[in-house]
Order: C-alpha cells, then sequence, then structure tokens
C-alpha cells in the first residue's frame, strides 16, 4: 500500500512529491521511492538507528535515491527549507540569482565530465536543469555560483548529482496495456526465427533490470505459447554503473508484487526476506553491461530493441544518431519497442509503425542512412578520465575547509586512529593520522588510490573488504592482517564501515586501521607461546581463510568480466561483419548522393523561379494594396495586426511597428466603439458585418468586416476594409434638401425623360392634376394634355431636349375628372455631371379664372397665349 500510494503521489504531484519513510518492517515504499525519485521530487528517512523497525528506512536507503536521513524531530526543519527552497517556490527578486545560465550549465558540464567521463551536453536542457535546481533546494542553494563552489570542494556532491541524473523510472511490466500490445507482435517475430539462430533482445537504459526481465519473460511465455523452442538471450544495458550491479543480483523488494501477477511470481522468482529472487532460469537469459548508448558500440543482429523512456531525456540531435543506430542493429523486421511519450520522429523511412498508440515499429529493409556515421560509434573502450580523485586531488581537497570539517567531524564523533576516507574504488578522499606503516607510494606514476598503495599483505585484505562493504553496505572487520614493513611484519586490524552522515560524504567508506595490541614484529618476539611448528600453522591457516574469501571475491569479479567480455566480442564480431557491408553500402550510397545532388540542383533551380515569381506576385499584391483608395486591414484570430495599407493610416493611427500589437491598443479616427465587438463577433459567426461611421473631422466610411479565408478553407483571422463614401453621402444630403424642396413647393413639379415617362411627382402635382403617384408614376405626360395641344407639346418637349429653357408658357391640362385646367408652365432640361440632357422638367402654376368667367361672363383665350423661350422664337 505505501509503494502504491508514492506512485500516485508522484503521478500527481510530480516534481513536487515528498515522500517520507519512518520506521516499519520489510521493504514497502522502496519502490515508491523510485518512482518519486525519478519525477524528481524528495525522499527522506529516518535513521534506522531511531527506528522501532529499521527494516523499511534500510530497504530505501539500500537504494541510493534517498536524499536525507534524519532523526524524526530534525525532519520538519529540513522539510519547511526545502519547501521555501528556490526549487519549489522562488520570488521574482531571486529569479535572477538562481537562474542556471548557459556559462553555470557548462560549468557544472565540465565539472561531471572530469569526475564521471560522461557527458550530459545531449542531454534536455531543461531536464538537466530541473535535476540541478533540485540539488540546490536540498543543499538549500540560493544562487547558483555557490552550488557550484560546492561542486568544487566536495567531489562526492558531483558523484550524487551524476546519480541524480540517472535516475531511472522503472518497474516490472510498465504500462502493462503496453506490453500485451507487444505480445500481439512478436509472434510474427518469433515464427521467423530458426531454432538454432537465439532470438536477441536489447534493453537500452535498464536502469536496475525490471525492464530486461519483463522483456525475458514476455519472451519466454510468448515462446512456449507457440510451442517454439528458441533460445532467448537478452541484453540489458544502461550508463549507471551501480544500478547494473543491483540488476545482476536480481534482487527486489516485495513491493513488485503490485506490478506482476502471482503466477509470473511463482514461476520465474523465489521468495526471500522481505522481497523475491530472480530464479536462475530466467537471470541465465538476461546478460547486464554498463553502457552510454551515445558513445558505445551498439549490439547488433538483435531481433527487438526496447528504449523506453530514455530519449524524452535526449535533445533532437542526440535522437537523429540513436534512431539510425537502432535500424543499423535491429535485423529485417525487427522491432523498436518505444515509450509511450516517444516517437521515431524525422526516421519514419527507418521504421514503419506496428502499434501507433504503444510506439511499437518494425525495422523498414534497406541499409542505414550514412548521415550520421562520422557520430557513429566503433571503440569498445573509452579513456574515460578515472571516476576517482584525479591527479593532485588529494593534496588539494585536504587544503579545502568544506570536506575536511565535515569528514574531522565524523572520525572524532567516532574515535578514529589512524585512518583513510575513499571510495568505493579506494580512491582517497582524507588521510587522518599517521598511516605511513600501512600505506606507501607506488612505484611509477603517483597515485591516490589506496589499494595501491597498500604495503604487502594488506592489498588483498583490504581489497576484498572494500568490494564486501560496498555490495553490503555494512561494516565489515579484518585482522589480525600481517603488513610487511621496513623488513618486518606488523599485526593490524581494520574496518571498512560506510558513511552515512553528513549527508553530503554519504556514499564514502572509512578504514580504519588499529594495530594489535602488545604485538612485535616477528624478529623481536621474546619467548614462543606455541611451538614453532604450530605457530607457523596456525598463521598459514589464517591465511589460507583470507586467500578463500579473496579467491571467492575474485571468482565472482570474473564472472562478471566474462560476462561483459562474453557480449563484447559477440558484438566485435557482428561490427566487423556490418562494417564490411557498411563499406559496399557506403559506395552504393555514394553514387546515390552523386544523382541526388543533381536532382537536388534541379530542385534548386525549380525553387529559385518560384521564389522570384512570388517575390514579383508579392511586389504587385503591395502595389496593388497601396495604390487603392480602399484602406484594409487583416488581423489574425487574436485580433492581431498582421498587414495593413497605407489608405488605413490614415483613418486608424498605424505604424510599421504596430504589426502584431491587438487593434484595441490602436488610436483611431473613426467614432466606432463597437469595432471590436463586431470584429469578435464576425470572428464566432463567421458572418460579415457593414456599417457606414463618420472620422473626428466629419468623413464618411464603410467599415466591412469579414473573416479571412486561407487557401485550404480555414478561418485565420479578419479582414477590415475602410471605404471612403463622403462623396456619396454629400451627394445624398444634396438630394435629401433638393427632394424636402419639391416636396414642399406650391408649383405642381413632374419629371419625365426624353421618351416622355414620367418619373417624378410632387405632392403639388397631386393637387393640380388629381393623380396619385402610384398612378402616374411611369405612364406617357401626354396623358395630361389635351388631344388639341398634343403638337403643341411635342414641340415644346423636342425645343427643351436639346436644351433649351420655356418660361411663361399659358396653355390647358387634362386632370383625372376630365376637366381642362389653365395653367402657367416653366420647362426646363435635367443634365447629368457631363452636361448631356437626360430628361424634362415642367413646373405648372394653376391659372386663377377671370372674374367675368366666374360671374358667366366669356373671357378672352389668355390661356392660348404664346410661350417665351430662352433660346429664341419658338418654331
Amino acid at each position: 500500500p505505501i509503494d502504491f500510494f508514492f506512485r500516485s503521489l508522484a503521478e500527481d504531484r510530480q516534481g513536487k512529491a515528498v515522500g517520507i519513510v519512518l520506521s516499519g518492517n520489510g521493504s514497502d515504499g522502496t519502490c515508491g521511492v523510485r518512482a518519486i525519485k525519478g519525477e524528481s521530487g524528495m525522499v527522506m528517512v529516518q535513521k534506522p538507528t531511531s527506528a522501532k523497525f529499521s527494516g523499511m528506512p534500510e530497504s530505501a536507503i539500500a537504494t541510493g535515491l534517498v536524499d536525507f536521513v534524519l532523526d524524526v524531530p530534525e525532519m520538519p526543519d529540513h522539510l519547511l527549507g526545502y519547501t521555501r527552497g528556490p526549487y519549489l517556490s522562488t520570488p521574482p527578486e531571486a529569479q535572477a540569482a538562481t537562474a542556471l545560465s548557459p556559462e553555470a550549465m557548462r560549468k557544472i558540464f565540465a565539472l561531471l565530465r572530469s569526475r564521471t567521463g560522461n557527458s550530459f551536453a545531449c542531454y534536455k536542457t531543461n531536464t538537466v536543469r530541473r535535476r540541478i535546481e533540485r540539488r540546490m533546494a536540498i543543499h538549500q542553494f540560493h544562487r547558483v555560483q555557490g552550488y557550484i563552489d560546492y561542486l568544487e570542494e566536495n567531489p562526492h556532491e558531483i558523484d550524487l548529482l551524476f546519480q541524480e541524473l540517472l535516475i531511472g523510472v522503472t518497474n516490472f511490466f510498465r504500462d502493462s496495456e503496453a506490453f500485451a500490445a507487444l505480445c500481439e507482435a512478436l509472434p510474427d517475430l518469433l515464427r521467423n526465427r530458426s531454432g538454432k539462430d537465439p532470438l536477441r533482445a536489447w534493453v537500452a537504459g535498464c536502469s536496475t533490470g525490471e525492464e530486461a526481465y519483463s522483456l525475458a519473460i514476455v519472451l519466454r511465455e510468448c515462446a512456449e505459447h507457440l510451442e517454439e523452442d528458441l533460445p532467448i538471450q537478452v541484453f540489458g544495458t544502461d550508463l549507471d554503473k551501480s544500478a547494473i550491479e543491483s540488476a545482476r543480483t536480481g534482487s527486489y523488494p516485495e513491493g513488485i508484487a503490485v506490478d506482476v501477477s502471482p503466477k509470473r511470481l511463482a514461476r520465474f522468482f523465489e521468495t526471500r526476506d522481505h522481497g523475491f529472487q530472480v530464479k536462475k532460469e530466467l537471470r541465465d537469459m538476461v546478460v547486464f553491461a554498463p553502457q552510454n548508448v551515445i558513445t558505445d558500440p551498439p549490439f547488433t543482429k538483435v531481433d527487438l530493441i526496447a528504449c523506453r523512456n530514455l530519449l524524452i531525456y535526449l535533445d533532437t540531435e542526440a535522437q537523429k544518431r540513436i534512431l539510425p543506430m537502432f535500424h543499423y542493429a535491429l535485423r529485417p523486421g525487427g522491432l523498436l519497442f518505444l515509450g509511450s511519450s516517444e516517437g521515431i520522429g524525422g526516421s519514419d523511412g527507418l521504421f514503419s509503425a506496428v502499434d501507433k498508440k504503444w510506439k511499437i515499429y518494425r525495422r523498414q529493409p534497406g541499409p542505414t542512412s550514412t548521415a550520421n556515421l562520422d557520430h557513429f560509434p566503433l571503440v569498445v573502450g573509452r579513456d574515460h578520465p578515472p571516476k576517482g580523485t584525479p591527479e593532485g586531488l588529494h593534496a588539494q581537497e585536504s587544503r579545502r575547509p568544506g570536506l575536511a570539517e565535515l569528514i574531522e567531524k565524523d572520525l572524532l564523533r567516532k574515535y578514529a586512529p589512524a585512518s583513510v576516507t575513499v571510495n568505493e574504488r579506494g580512491d582517497i578522499f582524507y588521510i587522518h593520522g599517521r598511516t605511513g606503516m600501512y600505506l606507501e607510494p607506488a612505484a611509477g606514476q603517483p597515485s591516490h588510490n589506496v589499494l595501491q598503495m597498500a604495503r604487502e599483505g594488506l592489498r588483498l585484505e583490504l581489497a576484498s573488504a572494500l568490494r564486501r562493504a560496498a555490495a553490503q553496505h555494512k561494516e565489515v572487520r579484518r585482522g589480525p592482517v600481517h603488513v610487511k614493513t621496513n623488513g618486518d611484519y606488523v599485526a593490524v586490524n581494520f574496518v571498512v564501515r560506510p558513511v552515512t552522515e553528513p549527508e553530503p560524504v554519504r556514499g564514502l567508506f572509512v578504514i580504519d586501521f588499529d594495530p594489535e595490541r602488545n604485538s612485535k614484529s616477528a624478529s623481536a618476539k621474546p619467548g614462543r607461546p606455541l611451538p614453532r611448528a604450530a605457530g607457523r600453522i596456525l598463521e598459514l591457516e589464517n591465511e589460507l581463510v583470507r586467500s578463500n574469501e579473496s579467491l571467492q571475491s575474485s571468482i565472482e569479479e570474473v564472472e562478471t568480466t566474462n560476462e561483459e567480455l562474453k557480449s563484447a566480442n559477440e558484438e566485435l564480431q557482428s561490427t566487423n561483419e556490418e562494417l564490411q557491408s557498411a563499406n559496399e553500402e557506403l559506395e552504393t550510397s555514394r553514387e546515390e548522393m552523386q544523382s541526388l545532388n543533381e536532382e537536388l540542383q534541379t530542385v534548386n533551380v525549380e525553387l529559385q523561379t518560384k521564389i522570384e515569381s512570388l517575390s514579383r506576385a508579392n511586389d504587385d499584391m503591395k502595389n496593388l494594396l497601396d495604390n487603392t483608395d480602399i484602406g484594409m486591414i487583416f488581423l489574425d484570430n487574436a485580433l492581431n495586426i498582421k498587414r495593413f495599407t497605407e489608405h488605413a493610416r490614415k483613418v486608424i493611427h498605424l505604424i510599421p511597428t504596430d504589426l502584431g500589437r491587438p487593434i484595441s491598443d490602436i488610436a483611431s479616427n473613426l467614432t466606432y466603439d463597437a469595432l471590436i465587438r463586431d470584429s469578435t463577433a464576425v470572428l464566432r459567426t463567421l458572418v460579415p458585418k457593414e456599417t457606414e461611421v463618420q472620422t473626428h473631422d466629419g468623413a464618411w466610411y464603410l467599415v466591412r468586416i469579414v473573416p479571412y479565408r486561407a487557401a485550404d478553407n480555414v478561418i485565420d483571422g479578419l479582414v477590415i476594409t475602410l471605404v471612403d463614401v463622403s462623396r456619396i453621402k454629400r451627394a445624398e444630403s444634396a438630394a435629401r434638401r433638393l427632394a424636402q424642396i419639391v416636396e414642399s413647393a406650391e408649383h405642381a413639379i413632374v419629371g419625365q425623360d426624353l421618351g416622355g415617362i414620367i418619373g417624378t411627382w410632387n405632392p403639388a402635382a397631386v393637387q393640380v392634376y388629381g393623380y396619385a403617384p402610384e398612378e402616374i408614376i411611369g405612364r406617357p405626360f401626354v396623358q395630361l394634355v389635351p388631344t388639341e395641344k398634343a403638337n403643341e407639346y411635342e414641340s415644346i418637349r423636342t425645343c427643351v431636349s436639346r436644351g433649351d429653357s420655356v418660361t411663361d408658357w399659358k396653355t390647358t391640362r387634362r386632370r383625372k375628372d376630365g376637366r381642362q385646367i389653365a395653367v402657367n408652365v416653366t420647362v426646363f432640361p435635367i443634365r447629368d455631371d457631363t452636361g448631356r440632357v437626360i430628361g424634362v422638367t415642367s413646373m405648372a402654376r394653376p391659372i386663377p379664372a377671370p372674374a367675368a368667367e366666374r360671374d358667366g361672363t366669356p373671357a378672352d383665350d389668355s390661356a392660348d397665349a404664346a410661350p417665351r423661350s430662352k433660346a429664341g422664337p419658338l418654331s
């Protein structure tokens, strides 16, 4: 349950997760600690010496991933200091001080490379930065330079940072659905293998071995299901040598029962105290070896490569180098199994997808691309700088107070006599007391390794004890051991004990030398309590016991070395064959490259032609937009300005630097407060919007807002057009004023075209002639002229059509009711902008009847008086 809880916590809170392991039996919580550390969280563990039950704390500490080992009363202060540190909460005023600049990253990379021989320059910067910031938070550094100084003064912190960067997030059958998808793809792979040819799989970045063993179980089960008796060989590699050592032991905590089914546990695992041990059947199928997948040669002729959750931590360039190498390593039809967050990127031509969701790919036939051969790793061994203390580091470190003070405090607390502080390889970090009786400079180039400096009689015992202490993380006592010094032998007891605190030096080992009390050299012993032969026998028996222990350790090392040499030998043979075929492929590739160069030249010419055409089209479009009288503004989906025409600057105050700014931030000459609201509505509804808006200086513009559609019919913003309609508005205003005059005039004003068809009819005409507008508009004007006056009307209309005007024309007209009325008519032409006559307008005023007529007396025929023409007498 604790493992399950820790995993859930890590998945939910990620880098903010904190796990605290207190007193308890068993190994519950160990798998959860790995999950929290995999997400860059923090882990605190109670000191086993203060715990009532030390099983859980000791199991968690054995992972090497614990940040703090403390007594319970000390935990709150460390927890608060961590949560308030720069890693989780950096105030704005401290951000500049905590930022990891490229120069600081380079310094840290240089320290790591000098100490471990491995470069992290190809890792994603953000990933490495977060891991470094987490280590700064552990030590509560608020400034980068302070942490760099701490690294220089404490080389052991570099080892811890190295482990921090290599933390593997792994467990058995991680992403069970992904393994289920792999099982569906395996039958085709297994059926194509011959019985004598082993099926080879390579797990790159195997961490502590869970992935490699999981893959071996799946392959064995699939082969048995198909009733295929195929030999299976799985290679597990990782950069972390301590993780490889842990994987080789095949010992895992009881928490793996969450991920491994009871059936598989019963078949492939044996129960141990508070854990499980991988059975020999499964162990013989898997070979583990340290390897840097970027710089070391790959395994070749493999059928399956599993590299999950490794590529996501590498930059694009490293991935481009690794994926072709995987293609080179796989046999035709082989499978590549990646993590759910990874992909093959630009290597589509090398692999085809088998399951896109769970990232299972099949190797495409054909030779591997030679584009990355200049980076291809060919050398099996690399001359790395020693992982221990470099030349002269001992003298330098002894002068630095930081490390010396911490180690002195630990030595004083333990009342240590002559002592040496070393790492697991024997590199000396600090010397306390007089050690000349046990150590002396080795011949040849100066060395600061305790195993090389140990005197005769001490070296083998010391090497055996150091290995056992490093493997078991427990104190190892040896002695008495007879050490040759100045021609005599001195009996000495020594203890190799791991350093567990303070935290900066945790992981080192202290060797305490304690000479036998009252012991003297062999030549100066007074008397002999035992017969000479019996003493010699006892001495030889002790030496034989020590030799057997040393031999056992040597045998274990030789077996491990043989496994690595065996795999290296196979890879060298395969590499030699592959290099021969690679030479042939390179020759073929050279010819193909020549052909490709010619094609590229042709494509380059075509591309240049298209660029020139596009440039001309762009110039034409720019001139078209700049020389039109229509203002245009192009906006993106966030209403930011993408482009505008010159005419638009007259309406909205735009300058070239406004590109990319929101249109709402720009001052406008329009009295249009709803511009942003209408633009947003058009983007939402895709319905164009059109409105007339006046500027502050009185000009009128027609504003049209329409969606911007790309070539693929995707809405990519808006187009706002601004059309100057001031002249139209002025003309409309003048027309309205003229219409008001016509409407209010007392004269009957009738407009007609050159064909005599009525087009205008004012209210006074209704009173005079009796026709409503809808009754008369569109009909011939001659309908209002009495028959006897028709010729006269046609003569007048023809005269006016030529451009003359007629005034004071007294004539008669016919009303709707049939009566004839006397009217005084003025007729004048209607002209367009060019002066051409396009119609005729007549204004008629009724002539009151004479008094005699009103009295019944006939009047003279004044209504038939001849009209006056401004152009001369009428013919």
